[in-house]
């Protein structure tokens, strides 16, 4: 016979029950009876493990054998360890990759210090009238001491604007060092002053240090703030101008139209940015210097507005070159290279943007006098840097013209010459240097050589001994050598080539180090008179060809010490054509040191060679011959490999000296081995003077393409300004010294990791946010399957228990989803996608138009490169980011729990009846009966609060603070809330495990079944506890991937705040920006997601299970397309992940709010239905416990004891 007991009876009256009727079927007495039932308690407490109860998932087996309790352990244990494996590789290969992006840079630094003694004029009556931004924005004149003694703008303007979190202070370095170059070119030619070149004025803005690579709003205002600026600027010459006399003579110098901007970093993207507002003014910018500026795409793009800016900016500059309205500006972008770990360089590319005749882009270690790779802030104030870029400013001014300016192709050509290393252009480039109006005989010169072996090869030694000795009282300063243009070793159908290398100290009898460096050949045209053999020659001096600057050692320690250089030119026979000799005018008294080797070879001048990537896995090696004809001065080796960035190549070169000739040059080189590594693409060049081993690193032109990146600028000019064929590597040795030598190539990976970082940064991020998806979604669903765990009272009688489900835990879920075999789907996916994206790039080429292209190239990670290295990167970071979803779980946790435990020793200080205490029991019967007993009995005022809160919230986000910050405050007070419900947790825990050790030795069975039912609704308690608490930190997990896109615009609120600028972007007070997150923090504080599996608690109506199904389908539903966005778009946008999670945090309010309707279905349904006696499954902790035992002598009454945990809990605590 069944008996089902009241909600109102406790599990002491049915105890009694059994009591009585044992007493009744024994006959003994009470005491007997007593004993009786204490001997079997603990019989029944004996065989309570093997007990096989049908409504428990979890059953406790009898004892196995030794065997096969190690057969499980061994297996279990090395389970363990594999995962444990997997997740410690995770996190290592992330450890490794910061060390490497923070600690392995392939280049040295090797800047020298600069130094100034600014004045900084703060321009008032801008400030009065000019702008609106005067309350956090300035203008300032730099002034540098000891140069400038007049404080009125009446040179060349320009203006400074420094980049993210910058100063105006920064333009100290580049302004002082143009103030001392412009006074070094008066003082050695005064005359320039009459050519235009009046010098600069320096005018710096100050931007209040703002975010602006992670604040797109910010860059609107800056750059509105610069075209006021530059209004302001323009307006003040007219005054100055007639008031300050510039020369003594009566040159007319033009009033100034427009203004030079530079801009550092972001600075260079406002400036641009400029152009594109209502503010601007027509033509008042035509150069733009830009230094370590992010172009092609945002180094972070955690708001929308950055991404919005940057395509809206780049769309109206390819327009304007189409349409010819910025036919007249100069773009010119130069990037630190590898030492620039705050941006990558592969952004600063302009050639998808301007076309070449406008634009050039160059890294600092190809440009002539530098050669050295530079941070993202010394770029700035490095000496050699800024003395090189003043150079070059002062050559391409003009205050003869409105522009101030030379014209667009005289300043981009000198540009070129000027910052090129030479290796970019083939054939002559027309310059300024005078050409002779006359012809010149070869009886003009102190003696004629001619080498009929058509190669010249001249030491100190060999230009001394060639001067006549009948002529040494005539005093001719120069020489003339001559070279047959045609010799016996020139083969028909090929093209020649004169290649020429000398040492410009050869030249020079100065001891001026500029001089020295300076000294150059003049090259001359010859044919002779008549075809007699001692005839003379006629000449004509030929325009000077483009030369490469070979960057030696330093003439000592200080890096301020200019550097020794050698001088190589190659020049293309069509520029010969019509002259039979080749002639070099040289001095023909020579410097103290020095050489010349000139020759003509043929065409190809180069070895290609085709390595795999699986080739250079290990070292590949290259053989050449150095001095055979095919290589003459230069031997070059084409690696034909794909524009593929993110590796670093380890190289070794060995040389071979020659036998031969060594002892004959007292066993020295004239010159150490110089190595240049450049592209096809004009872009990046870099030397290595006497090193053997050196990484070489290769830069691209950005991850993503923009929609246009595949069509034209213009009419006559292509969208690239390069084209990728290889990556060149010349070597430049003495021929004479050297037979040979050995280039050893392979794949540097522990600096690769460095690249791969630093280019894919973002999709860390990303990646995270997958991560977290998915521990999320499979959290939600082993809640809503049946994975419950037994958990029994030691004292209740014929072994009752309770069948709880259980709420995984973060790191719990990440193990599993490294067991079951996410982990290695997620990697599998990540090496198709892009391999996929290429197929069907080559697949579609001609049908797909180029902005389709692009943007399915755009997807993903995007597409550089080929072959199976697209598999790596995206392989390598999902397991980094594994890694960091891993520490970012383990560090919540520890936070969390050592709080909590903190707080709970401080309780278990305090005793029992204590706030904490009290308030644990609460938060755990916050629906039940007695609730009354332990927080206020007016039930209004437990929604008034959170409903005065909410409205509170409210009116401050959508007024006053920003979303962002409305964000962090919900994350913080979800953590709180986290170390809260784990700490009840823990009270409630160490309140049950004190009723057991306070037993009471002659109590009752009565009293005992009191102690321990009392025991029993702490553990279950403590255990809902728990589960809600691993609800709330899993939610903090999901959340903190959101973190990244709220902290910029706190600080940027912040820093307005301290000036008191008050205007924010429309965007910030957007409550549906926070809506869901907002939502689900309060429901998510004493509630868990309902279930919504098999197992839900609405099943029972047919109504609730169609609304239960149709929520779980939706949810992960939403889960799955939410990963996916992430992984196609979110890569390159990161902040559309905020808003993902923002939907997604709203969907599960939805779910857990439905929870309330749902259930007075369920009730409305029972209370027409009748209840079964057995309970047809088994319930949550906060939903249903169910208790069942039989009588251990008859084994024929069975009583079971079904309520809800609330009812329960209310009759427990009573």
């Amino acid at each position: 016979m069944a008996t089902t007991l009241n909600s109102n009876e406790n599990l002491g009256s049915s105890s009694g029950i059994r009591s009585a009727s044992t007493q009744k079927r024994t006959g003994t007495p009470p005491e007997e009876g007593r004993a009786v039932e204490d001997r079997q308690q603990s019989h029944d407490l004996s065989d309570r493990d093997n007990t096989k109860d049908p409504l428990l998932i979890k059953h406790v087996q009898e004892e196995s054998p030794l065997r096969d309790h190690v057969s499980r352990r061994l297996l279990s244990v090395t389970k363990q360890t594999g995962v444990l494996c997997v997740m410690l590789v995770s996190v290592i290969v992330g450890l490794l990759a910061a060390l490497s992006y923070f600690n392995n840079q392939p280049d040295m630094p090797g800047c020298a210090m600069s130094y100034s003694r600014p004045r900084y004029i703060e321009q008032a009556e801008f400030s009065r009238s000019w702008t609106r931004y005067s309350i956090k924005y300035k203008l300032y004149l730099y002034r540098e001491g000891g140069y400038d003694a007049i404080d009125d703008p009446f040179r060349i303007p320009v203006l400074f604007v420094p980049g993210n979190a910058g100063s105006h202070k920064q333009v100290r370095s580049m302004a002082s060092s143009s103030a001392s170059a412009f006074v070094e070119l008066i003082g050695e030619d005064p005359s320039a002053v009459d050519r235009g070149q009046i010098g600069y004025d320096f005018f710096t803005v100050g931007l209040n240090e703002e975010f602006t690579a992670l604040h797109g709003y910010s860059i609107l205002e800056q750059a509105e703030f610069v075209n006021d600026a530059i209004r302001y600027i323009l307006s003040l010459y007219p005054k100055t101008r007639t008031v300050h006399r510039l020369s003594n003579k009566d040159t007319a110098f033009a009033l100034p139209t427009s203004v030079i901007v530079v801009g550092h970093s972001m600075g260079g993207v406002v400036a641009r940015t400029a152009f594109t507002l209502s503010n601007y003014v027509n033509d008042s910018i035509q150069a733009i210097f830009t230094l370590s500026t992010p172009h092609n795409n945002p180094t972070a793009s955690l708001e929308q507005y950055v991404e919005d800016t940057y395509s809206n900016v780049n769309a109206f500059w390819r327009n304007g070159f189409n349409n010819g309205s910025l036919d007249h500006v100069s773009l010119v972008s130069i990037a630190g290279g590898n030492l620039d770990s705050m941006i990558n360089s592969d952004y600063t590319y302009v050639g998808d943007i301007a076309p070449p005749k406008n634009s050039l882009s160059i890294m600092s270690s190809g440009i002539n006098d530098v050669w050295l790779s530079l941070d993202h802030q010394n770029i700035l104030w490095c000496a050699q840097m800024a003395k090189k870029f003043s150079r070059v400013m002062l050559q391409i001014m003009d205050a003869r013209q409105p522009s101030q300016l030379l014209s667009l192709e005289s300043r981009m050509n000198l540009m070129r010459r000027e910052l090129y290393s030479g290796t970019e252009a083939d054939g002559f480039v027309e310059n300024e240097r005078t050409v002779l109006p006359k012809d010149v005989l070869s009886s003009d010169y102190q003696y004629v050589n001619v080498y009929d072996s058509g190669t010249i090869k001249l030491t100190l030694a060999d230009m001394r001994e060639l001067i006549p000795k009948s002529k040494k009282s005539i005093i001719k300063p120069k020489a003339l050598h001559l070279l047959p243009f045609v010799d016996k070793k020139s083969k028909a159908g090929l093209t020649r080539v004169l290649q020429v290398l000398y040492d410009p100290r050869l030249f020079a009898n100065s001891d001026d180090t500029n001089k020295k460096q300076d000294a150059r050949p003049i090259f001359l045209g010859c044919n002779q008179q008549d075809a007699k053999e001692n005839a003379k020659f006629v000449c004509k001096q030929l325009p000077e060809p483009t030369s490469t600057m070979l960057p030696l050692k330093r003439l000592g320690d200080n890096p301020e010490l200019p550097v020794d250089s050698l001088r190589y030119m190659e020049i293309l026979s069509k520029g010969f054509e019509g002259y039979s000799h080749i002639g070099f005018e040289l001095p023909s008294h020579p410097g103290k040191t020095g050489f010349l080797e000139a020759a003509f070879v043929n065409t190809p001048l180069q070895v290609d060679k085709d390595p795999g990537y699986l080739q250079l896995i290990t070292p590949y090696s290259i053989r050449a011959q150095l001095g055979d004809g095919v290589f003459g001065l230069r031997s070059r080796i084409r690696l034909v490999v794909p524009e593929n960035p993110l590796f670093v190549f380890r190289t070794k070169v060995a040389m071979h000296r020659n036998s031969k000739a060594s002892h004959a040059l007292s066993n020295r080189p004239r010159f150490s081995p110089v190595v240049l590594q450049s592209d096809g693409r004009h872009y990046e060049s870099k030397f290595w003077y006497d090193q053997s081993v050196f990484d070489i690193a290769i830069h691209g032109r950005g991850t993503y393409f923009q929609t246009g990146h595949l069509t034209t600028t213009s009419k006559d000019s292509p969208r690239l300004a390069g084209s990728w064929d290889g990556l060149y590597i010349d070597l430049f040795a003495d021929t004479d010294y050297y037979s040979g030598f050995d280039i050893s190539l392979r794949i540097n990976w522990y600096s690769s990791l460095n690249r791969m970082i630093k280019r894919y940064d973002m999709a860390l991020l990303a990646l995270s946010f997958i991560w977290a998806c998915l521990v999320l979604v499979h959290q939600l669903h082993s809640w809503n399957s049946q994975m419950q765990l037994r958990f029994e009272s030691q004292g209740s009688v014929g072994g009752s228990g309770i069948a709880v489900a259980r709420f995984p835990g973060c790191l719990a879920t990440i193990e599993h989803l490294i067991r079951n075999g996410t982990l290695v789907i997620v990697l599998v996916i990540s090496a198709l996608t892009p391999i996929i994206q290429e197929l069907v790039s080559y697949a579609m080429e001609g049908s797909w138009s180029s902005a389709t292209l692009a943007s399915w190239n755009n997807l993903f990670m995007g597409v550089r490169g080929s072959g199976w290295t697209l598999c790596l990167p995206p392989m390598l970071l999902v397991l980094v980011s594994l890694g960091f979803i891993i520490l970012e779980a383990i560090v919540l946790t520890i936070v969390c729990g050592l709080a909590s435990w903190v707080v709970a020793m401080v309780a278990s200080v305090l005793g029992e009846g204590n706030p904490l205490v009290v308030a644990a029991e609460a938060s755990v019967l916050e629906n039940t009966k007695d609730r009354g007993r332990y927080v206020s009995s007016d039930n209004a005022s437990v929604y008034v609060r959170p409903a005065i809160i909410a409205v509170v919230f409210v009116f401050l986000v959508s007024a006053v603070l920003p979303y962002q910050f409305a964000f962090l405050v919900i994350y913080l007070a979800q953590t709180i809330t986290t170390v809260r419900t784990m700490t009840y947790s823990q009270i409630m825990a160490s309140g049950a495990a004190r009723q057991q050790d306070s037993k009471v030795a002659h109590a009752s069975l009565t009293e005992r079944h009191s102690q321990e039912d009392r025991r029993v609704t702490k553990r279950t308690a403590a255990m809902i506890l728990k589960d809600r608490s691993a609800y709330q930190l899993a939610l903090l997990l999901f959340w903190t991937s959101s973190l990244p896109y709220c902290v910029p615009e706190l600080l940027v609120w912040v820093r307005n705040i301290s000036v008191l600028w008050f205007e924010d972007a429309p965007s910030d007070h957007n409550l549906a920006n926070m809506a869901g997150y907002f939502a689900l923090r309060t429901l998510a504080t004493y509630h868990i997601v309902p279930r919504l599996g098999s197992v839900s608690e609405h099943r029972s109506s047919r109504l609730g299970w169609r609304i239960v199904r149709g929520l779980r389908i939706a949810t992960f539903g939403i889960f799955a397309c939410s990963v996916i966005y992430a992984w196609l778009f979110s890569i390159r946008r990161p902040y559309t992940l905020y808003n993902i999670g923002n939907i997604i945090s709203a969907w599960l309010s939805i779910v857990q709010f439905a929870n309330y309707p749902l259930r007075l279905v369920s009730a409305a349904y029972k209370a027409g239905v009748p209840l079964s006696a057995e309970p047809r499954r088994t319930q949550s902790a906060e939903e249903l416990h169910s208790f069942s035992w039989a009588d251990p002598n008859t084994h024929a009454t069975k009583t079971t004891l079904t309520s809800t945990s609330d009812d329960y809990l209310d009759r427990k605590v009573r």
